[in-house]
């Protein structure tokens, strides 16, 4: 894996770590690629039950990088669409992993950089971060944070972010949605951890099916009626090794095989 992007695995968690620290965690087209690279070999590896994204140095990351922004102007119109597809598809990747992922959040977490954190199933920040859509500020539009942006804290909460760009506090965010946990700086790597420990007492397959389920769900239009869907899922999963297995193990007042 390139050296901008570190990964490891240790006891069924599986940490990216952003690793631009000079650069505060902007991210180029390279960058992007490596993340879904990363993402696609958590994602086919039985041992990962999670995954948890941080960034290195003094910041989460700082969204696209400008330097290579500024080498747009001298691109033709294909090879700035396929730069631009390329940050999509590193926050569409962390989206679509199927399995959970935490967001460990600190320093600053600013415009695609918050695209990455919102694609993560939960966003843990320490109390120091700072947030922003400062894009517009800049007179360029954080367009792949738009759609993660609109499902954590709704169209209206969205449009003002990202026409105001003004920076944020932590509590802020958890506020409006952005974060789901705040705590000391001291305790963000002990909290991840604990999450993350909580999420592997689940079924793997029963998370997958969560994440993929609310995803096509949520994008039916509301008056569809789920539970043909649904009952088909519910009746299916119900004859699943891992249900018999959970069931048994409950009755037996005993772990899963799947729980640490």
């Amino acid at each position: 894996m390139t050296s901008t992007v570190l990964t490891r695995v240790d006891d069924g968690v599986a940490t990216l770590t952003l690793n631009r620290p000079e650069a505060m965690n902007a991210f180029d087209a390279d960058d992007a690629r490596a993340i879904v690279e990363a993402t696609a070999l958590f994602a086919a590896d039985p041992a990962v039950r999670v995954m948890v994204l941080g960034g290195a140095g003094r910041s989460f990351s700082a969204g696209g990088d400008f330097n290579w922004v500024l080498t747009w102007p001298n691109l033709d119109a294909i090879t700035r669409r396929v730069g631009a597809d390329a940050m999509m598809g590193a926050v569409q990747a962390i989206y679509d992993f199927p399995k959970p992922s935490i967001a460990r959040v600190h320093g600053a977490a600013v415009g695609g950089g918050i695209g990455l954190m919102l694609a993560c199933d939960f966003a843990i920040a320490a109390s120091p971060a700072r947030f922003g859509l400062t894009s517009v500020r800049n007179g360029l539009l954080a367009g792949i944070a738009i759609p993660v942006l609109i499902e954590a804290v709704g169209p209206r909460m969205a449009r003002q972010l990202m026409m105001h760009g003004g920076m944020f506090d932590a509590a802020t965010a958890l506020r409006i949605g952005l974060v789901d946990q705040v705590v000391e700086a001291g305790a963000l790597d002990a909290t991840v951890r604990a999450l993350a420990g909580e999420l592997k007492l689940g079924a793997p397959s029963v998370q997958t099916t969560v994440k993929k389920l609310i995803t096509e769900i949520d994008a039916l239009p509301h008056d569809t009626d789920v539970a043909d869907i649904l009952g088909e899922h519910v009746a299916n999963q119900c004859v699943t090794e891992e249900a018999l297995e959970g069931m048994s193990a409950f009755l037996d007042k005993r772990k899963p095989r799947w729980a640490p």
